[in-house]
């Protein structure tokens, strides 16, 4: 078997033996060994920490059942947009002390936390759709239907015109998909801060990305074949298993994935404190298209909307290739951080995306020197200098307002 082949294998084996692993519930600790934050979703983690939460759904044009939490302030409203097979509780667990949502609610900010449809918290839909008809969705579908769908119910509940944004990662990605294909949301952007942007990704350095680029399709149909359109999910047990590896062996070990996949420089870079209930709360789900979505534009070196092959594109598309996101229409103003080392959101891919905004405010871009990797973006343990005081003078200044 050669090499190719052996990869696509453990790709795929790596899906399906993980959610059985997953599944199984661990017999060595329970809730009272640990840090309880483990096993508390964003209203628990919210609750334990005195932030009084509302839980609040909405439902899209295409049906499909959103879930945010809010913090109620009385200053300017801001929405938080997690990565790709993250969800709101990445803005949470690393506590009141380093984490953005908390940080942003002490300084008076009104708080939104996003959930994209087919994470742990917005898995509903209006109709009584199959499992394939529920997962048929990707990033494009996170842009024009669930972002829209949620920036309209909090203008209309905080009776403002405008709100502020905050994107990592993938939630940089659906909110140019949101600017650039239904251009009047732009109009409802005071300021948005795109970290990590992901848009042009042809410089994508994960290890394995060439063997699975090339094998896209193979893959596409073998995890179709077992049913799985789902991947990464959430799994509570996995808050068990966490704990468990975190006590019994050294941090580098049990962050072995962290380096493989997102290019962690030193295990002590992703808060060594809160690493168990960070990995405890993620994969939070993610749908294999949407997974396919991200791969095609690494093999294109476009960001462009999803390829459905050349017949289907003519239908939908009326060209033979997919038309590209034309980000020359995302004109609500933008300031990028990005950081030198990034895998995901490399710097040449970043210049790209630079070059064509065409209001772009502020740029920040990270030197090597620092480590700081994708994930330390929301998880790092330098995010509190690096990121998070900066956001919020951002959103100070540019919002005149004062501590």
């Amino acid at each position: 078997m050669g090499l190719s082949k052996v990869l696509i294998v453990a790709f795929l084996i790596f899906f399906k033996v993980d959610s059985v692993f997953n599944n199984r519930e661990s017999g060595v600790v329970t809730k009272s060994d640990w840090d309880t934050d483990a096993f508390l979703d964003s209203f628990g983690l919210l609750s334990k920490y005195g932030y009084s939460p509302e839980r609040i759904s909405v439902t899209t044009e295409d049906g499909y059942v959103i879930d945010m939490f809010h913090i109620p302030r009385k200053g300017p409203p801001v929405l938080l947009v997690h990565g790709i097979t993250d969800s709101s509780d990445g803005w949470l667990v690393l506590g009141p002390k380093k984490s953005l949502a908390y940080q942003l609610a002490d300084a008076g900010f009104d708080v939104w936390l996003f959930n994209s449809r087919g994470n742990r918290y917005s898995r509903k839909h209006r109709d009584n759709l199959s499992r394939k008809e529920y997962w048929n969705f990707t990033y494009e579908e996170m842009g024009t239907q669930d972002l829209p769908a949620t920036i309209d119910h909090i203008l209309n509940v905080t009776s403002q015109e405008k709100l502020s944004y905050v994107g990592f990662s993938q939630g940089t990605t659906i909110f140019l998909v949101m600017c650039s294909m239904r251009p009047e949301y732009n109009n409802k952007i005071e300021l948005s801060i795109l970290l990590a942007p992901v848009a042009w990704i042809g410089h994508l350095k994960l290890p394995i990305i060439n063997v699975v680029s090339r094998n896209v399709e193979l893959i596409h149909s073998i995890t179709n074949s077992m049913g799985l359109y789902e991947l990464f999910p959430f799994r509570f047990s996995k808050a068990h298993r966490s704990l468990s590896c975190f006590r019994l062996y050294p941090i580098s070990f049990c962050n072995a994935g962290y380096y493989l996949h997102f290019g962690l420089v030193n295990s002590s870079n992703i808060s060594p404190d809160r690493i168990a209930v960070i990995d405890s709360h993620i994969p939070a789900g993610a749908s294999a298209l949407n997974v396919k979505h991200f791969i095609q534009g690494y093999s294109s070196k476009r960001f462009q909307r999803f390829d459905y092959g050349l017949d289907k594109n003519l239908k939908v598309y009326s060209s033979k290739q997919p038309p590209s996101y034309d980000v020359k229409l995302v004109t609500a103003p933008v300031s990028i951080f990005a950081s030198e080392i990034d895998w995901y959101s490399e710097v040449n891919d970043v210049q790209i995306l630079k070059s064509r905004l065409p209001n772009v405010k502020r740029f920040i871009m990270l030197n090597k020197s620092l480590e700081f990797s994708h994930l330390e973006f929301v998880y790092g343990t330098h995010v509190q200098k690096l990121v998070n005081e900066p956001v919020i003078n951002i959103l100070l200044d540019d919002l005149n307002m004062r501590l």
